[in-house]
């Protein structure tokens, strides 16, 4: 007799099923500094991200305590503000700023394809979420480059000011910004600041970036630095701050899309200015890195699964939890997930391709506070009539 091919089993089957994974919480800071180390772990190599997670690993790229390089008062101070993980790459020191800023601005070296420089940041094992290169990135084209890998990895840029006058300063940054740039996401900070050093024995000056970035990383990605405290002990020059005039010197930078390390009444130094250099709040960016990089990350694991109705709803509902749950952290105000009404047409879907809505709202900082304080007649008279 032949085998019946529509006989299966005579039994019972149990197949177990389980949903999706939740996107998750938003994340963390993730730091890269890229610049020099002439004093190196001699394990440590060129162009190769190293993870500092801690002071104890600050040998790493201070092997003698001398404190020499671009890259270890970076590192102390951040760390000082914020308990964030940071990478660094190191870079060998040229003859001179010129030959050191190529370097740090690297690329891809012919001979073993090795990514060097700030072309090294996507090695990171977890993906940055601050750039920066103090000691470098006073100069475009260093702004160029780590605005450039900012926005292909979705980070933010601290960068430096000329720090010798706010006039020079101005005319650097209009010389930054404009379509295809990427310097809406750069935070440009001046001037450089006075920090304590062990070695010397004494303050020594270092880029205003080596502190923004600690400030920048001590808040939460959606929300600005500004008005943070920085360890410093002063600055190069004095940037006046007024929190009631409209005319004074930090006003003229953050109009021109800079900040201010400046004494405010506050007591000690703050990190003064909300926006980047093309006026863009800077918590605008790191709310829009934080949504776009956890959707990018959720999607591989659906990547060429049918798109049938209950894998969109189930896509669907799976966003949508996400937002519901940034709403509810207070991370945005209101939000919706949904499918596009007009472009999912029958040929783009026939071509593999969906699209899905992801609208939010935003919260801005508290840059401008305006009171209206009126002397009124009537609460005299209100008075009078009480007591007569």
């Amino acid at each position: 007799m032949p085998l019946n091919p529509a006989f299966e089993h005579n039994g019972i089957s149990i197949i177990t099923t389980e949903p999706l994974p939740p996107l998750g919480p938003p994340g963390e800071d993730v730091v890269c500094l890229v610049g020099t180390a002439p004093d190196k772990d001699a394990s440590v190599q060129y162009n190769v991200p190293i993870r500092v997670a801690n002071q104890g690993h600050w040998p790493l790229i201070d092997s003698t305590g001398d404190e020499r390089g671009s890259l270890i008062h970076a590192v102390m101070k951040t760390h000082e503000k914020a308990a964030v993980t940071i990478y660094v790459i190191i870079v060998e020191e040229g003859a001179d700023l010129a030959a050191s800023t190529a370097s740090v601005i690297g690329g891809i070296d012919p001979a073993s394809k090795q990514k060097q420089g700030i072309s090294a940041v996507p090695d990171c094992m977890e993906r940055p979420t601050i750039l920066a290169a103090p000691g470098f990135s006073h100069q475009k084209a260093v702004i160029d480059a780590l605005a450039s890998v900012g926005a292909r990895i979705r980070a933010r840029v601290v960068a430096d000011g000329p720090s010798t006058d706010t006039e020079a300063l101005v005319a650097f940054m209009e010389t930054l910004g404009g379509d295809g740039s990427n310097h809406d996401r750069v935070y440009l900070v001046d001037p450089a600041v006075s920090i304590y050093s062990r070695k010397a024995k004494g303050d020594i000056l270092v880029p205003g970036s080596a502190v923004a970035v600690g400030a920048l990383a001590s808040v939460k990605q959606w929300e600005s630095p500004g008005n943070q405290s920085v360890p410093v002990s002063g600055t190069a020059r004095t940037i006046e701050y007024n929190i009631l005039d409209k005319t004074c010197e930090s006003d003229l930078i953050q109009r021109n899309g800079g900040a201010a390390i400046c004494h405010t009444a506050l007591g000690g130094w703050s990190l003064v200015g909300n926006r980047t250099i093309t006026g863009r709040f800077i918590s605008y960016v790191g709310l829009e890195d934080t949504i776009c990089r956890k959707l990018e990350m959720s999607s591989q694991i659906v990547m060429a699964k049918n798109m049938t109705k209950s894998f969109w709803d189930q896509q669907i509902r799976r966003i949508n939890a996400f937002l519901d749950d940034l709403i509810a952290a207070e991370i945005i105000p209101g939000g919706q997930v949904y499918l596009h009404p007009t472009l999912n047409t029958a040929s783009r879907y026939q071509n593999g391709s969906w699209y899905i809505v992801f609208d939010y709202g935003r919260y801005a900082p508290n840059e401008h506070m305006i009171f209206h304080v009126n002397a009124k007649e009537q609460f005299v008279e209100e008075f009078l009539e009480s007591v007569l």
